[in-house]
């Protein structure tokens, strides 16, 4: 047959041989872990359209060669657009890795934060359960046959080891099975005679993963105990709390309660709610690694706990894993990636300490776990619990009250902005439990302090009497200072030029080589016994006896952690002291073993950085010194004051958890800085009404939604262009979309080049986060953001360095 087109010309049909060419479905859609950002049909060949199944990973053929690659099946359909499929090679794990709720969740993980969907997958599936490493597997045997015809069958058998197969077997309750090698132990029997049994049709034997014994593989035995009862604050937020634990719908919940108020109580016993109804609650914390104190906290008051975190072996995490899906793990504490934790049952989410910069991954894809946590709880239908003493202004702002003190000035922001703002809120505890002091917070003008002391001092004149008299007192202080190495800054007074990274806009760190000043020694400049480090890009150089470039003698300016020791070594040569910073710690492990002699009291003082500022209660330390106040207050980034007002307030918050009063030394250079001025009094309302009112008067975040695209080249003219060319896309896309958002750049980044990169910088904002993806999505599906090596999309950005 024929048929004429609209110019009377006669079109033949296509041969039926021709037709029968075309692909026949189903189809698998398969998100590529190559990070390529679409996903790709293939043909499910007929011996597995029974087996596959959505969230499954499986082998595909890629590219010209067909190279085999893995990915996840996305969705199943009957029909496909494309004219030419290749077929699916195989599937590389029976199970189903991805849930359906977790699969939501990535696909908006992969709209929402610009990354490819393989990309996302890849990182919700721990490398541990892709390479299937640690598990056991055991082989169960079952009855095919009725039980009356085995009966019959034992009776006429005379080879005794059959008839002890086949009377054990029928001792098995109907429908469960037996393990091989019990069986065959069992009967006094070989596994090979019982497989004789599978071949003739009696028996069924299957290989299956070993079913967990416990969720907990190392932990404290679970011993009476008794839950301190809840002061009047406490009771009020539990009051409020408990019936959203019961009712198995969605809400925010903010817990912002002073350091020592008894936050993770609260979160315990709403734990124990959820787990009463038989669900699941899943608890973050920003490094799990170095909380080993709240981890045990949960150990002791749940049987059945899934600690995930970077410590664990393979196996480990493999065995967590496998735990966490079939329901045996009560409760999942973990850090960032705990949030893809395959949960069946979820009732209970924790963010604790929610304004940690940790819970943003720095890598593609870029999510705020945080963030996803809340999106998470919105899917599960599960209430979430965002919990700190200083929450980020983000949070704060989206859970404050329509109509409160600090509301906006329209008092119109909740119910417009966002409509599951009626699920959203505020709750506080103001107090410390047991009725425990705030501690008191003196501030020292180091600049005064210069004037009236002869040389160099770290330590205030205040902070080392106060040293002493707690050491007396035989009672424990901790030391802050978030800045590690020994100099960060080594100069050249002829040049008047620092030492800088070859390979980085940045100047290089001086770290002192281990054991090179004995206790009580001094140091001097001119003596060289360490290296130059750089904490952007690693590199690591010798540090020379001269200036390279004139040849004189090169000068140490600046402070970090190991200058502070050497100084402690010279004034207190018989104080036991640790310094706790990423050059010391090199694993959890050394951390906790470290946290150990300070609770036995066999250290007395901890130096360090941040690392030392959260997750410690230890009620025998009465002082807390923080060296250098304002380190971070110069950095070019919107967020430093909020960073130094919540790094100020958390370790002030270690001081004064015991009987004995708590007393905090803040030295600084800068003594009049509002963000000082508040971290003194320990104001948090007032710090967030002030930064709140400079950030909505400049238009930033939370008054705005940001997203930093960072492109990067070697070669600097390259980069210039691309990023014009990108500048150009992203106008193109604003004006055909009507959009209204606001674009800086392309400009270079505050750290100009890293590793050896050039870096520009191309900031967007607008008031709604939608108009930002409609325009993200344009650039998307045009391929403007298809390479992932030299184009770095950052949504809500943490630092803008």
């Amino acid at each position: 047959m024929s048929e004429s087109n609209l110019f009377g010309e006669t079109i033949e049909e296509a041969e039926p041989a021709e037709a029968a060419l075309a692909p026949v479905g189903p189809f698998a859609a398969v998100a590529l872990e190559a990070s390529i950002d679409k996903t790709l049909d293939y043909q499910i060949p007929k011996q597995l359209i029974s087996t596959l199944q959505v969230g499954q990973r499986v082998r595909v053929p890629l590219g010209r060669n067909n190279k085999p690659s893995k990915g996840y099946v996305v969705a199943i359909s009957p029909t496909t657009e494309y004219p030419k499929i290749k077929p699916l090679i195989s599937i590389d794990d029976p199970r189903v890795l991805v849930g359906p709720k977790l699969m939501t969740l990535a696909r908006w993980i992969s709209r929402y934060y610009v990354a490819p969907l393989g990309t996302v997958l890849d990182s919700v599936i721990p490398s541990a359960v892709k390479k299937r490493v640690g598990r056991s597997h055991v082989s169960r045997v079952r009855l095919l046959m009725p039980r009356e015809q085995v009966q019959e069958m034992l009776e006429k058998t005379k080879a005794p080891k059959r008839r002890a197969i086949l009377a054990r077997i029928l001792q098995v309750p109907e429908g469960e099975a037996v393990d091989l090698l019990h069986l065959a132990g069992e009967a006094g029997s070989t596994p090979a005679t019982i497989r004789k049994l599978a071949a003739a049709g009696v028996i069924d034997i299957k290989s299956e993963i070993e079913p967990p014994k416990s969720a907990v593989e190392v932990a404290d035995p679970i011993v009476a105990f008794d839950a301190p009862p809840l002061n009047g604050d406490q009771q009020k937020v539990m009051d409020e709390l408990s019936p959203r634990m019961t009712s198995n719908t969605f809400s925010t919940n903010l817990l912002l309660g002073v350091t020592g108020s008894g936050k993770t109580e609260i979160y315990l016993r709403c734990i124990k709610q959820v787990v009463e109804q038989g669900r699941q609650a899943l608890v973050l914390v920003p490094e799990i690694a170095l909380t080993p104190q709240t981890v045990r906290r949960f150990t002791q008051r749940f049987a059945n706990v899934a600690v995930l975190h970077s410590g664990l072996s393979q196996g480990q995490r493999h065995r967590f894993w496998q735990q966490i899906l079939t329901g045996h793990a009560q409760v999942v504490v973990g850090a960032r990636s705990a949030i893809f934790a395959p949960v069946p049952n979820l009732g209970l989410i924790v963010v604790d300490e929610e304004h940690e910069s940790s819970y943003k991954q720095d890598t593609a894809p870029r999510y705020n776990a945080r963030d996803v946590s809340i999106k998470r709880a919105q899917l599960e239908e599960s209430p979430i619990i965002l919990g700190s003493a200083t929450p980020s202004l983000e949070t704060f702002h989206r859970a404050r009250p329509v109509g409160s003190a600090l509301a906006d000035q329209n008092g119109e922001r909740s119910a417009r902005a966002d409509p599951t703002s009626d699920n959203r809120f505020l709750l506080r505890l103001p107090n410390r439990v047991r009725g425990l002091a705030m501690p008191k917070v003196e501030l020292i003008d180091m600049k005064q302090e210069g004037r009236y002391r002869k040389g160099v001092h770290l330590l205030s004149q205040r902070l080392e009497k106060l040293l002493h008299d707690t050491l007396a007192a035989k009672q424990q202080a901790i030391l802050l200072l978030n800045r590690r190495g020994y100099s960060n800054f080594v100069y050249c007074a002829s040049c008047q030029d620092p030492l800088h990274c070859k390979f980085c806009d940045a100047t290089m760190t001086y770290h002192r080589t281990a054991g090179a000043h004995a206790r009580g020694s001094t140091s001097h400049e001119g003596k060289h016994t360490g290296q130059l480090h750089c904490h952007y890009c690693l590199a690591v150089n010798p540090l020379p006896e001269k200036c390279p470039t004139c040849g004189k003698k090169l000068s140490l300016f600046g402070l970090g952690t190991q200058r502070v020791e050497e100084e402690i070594q010279q004034k207190f040569p018989q104080m036991k002291f640790a310094r706790v910073d990423s050059d010391t710690m090199r694993s959890g492990k050394d951390y906790e073993a470290l946290l150990a002699k300070f609770a036995a009291g066999e250290v007395q003082v901890l130096l360090g950085t941040q690392m030392i500022a959260k997750g410690l209660d230890y009620p025998n330390v009465t002082l807390v010194g923080v060296i250098s106040g304002d380190t971070a207050l110069a950095l070019p980034d919107f967020r430093a004051a909020e960073r130094t007002f919540q790094l100020i307030t958390q370790v002030a918050g270690r001081a004064g958890r015991g009987d004995a009063p708590g007393r905090v030394v803040l030295q600084t250079f800068m003594p009049d800085d509002p963000t000082i001025q508040f971290a003194i009094k320990q104001d948090f309302d007032g710090f967030a009404a002030t930064e709140l009112g400079h950030r909505r008067e400049i238009g930033l975040p939370p008054f705005a939604r940001m997203v930093r695209i960072i492109i990067r080249d070697q070669d600097q003219e390259k980069l210039i262009q691309r990023a014009e060319e990108l500048a150009a896309a992203l106008n193109e896309a604003i004006d055909v979309l009507g959009s209204q958002l606001s674009m800086k750049g392309p400009m270079p980044c505050p750290i100009s080049r890293i590793a050896g990169y050039f870096r520009h910088q191309i900031v967007l904002s607008s008031s709604t986060a939608g108009e930002l993806q409609r325009v993200l999505a344009s650039l998307r599906q045009a391929k403007a953001l298809a390479k992932s090596d030299r184009i770095a999309v950052d949504v809500d950005p943490v630092s803008l360095l």
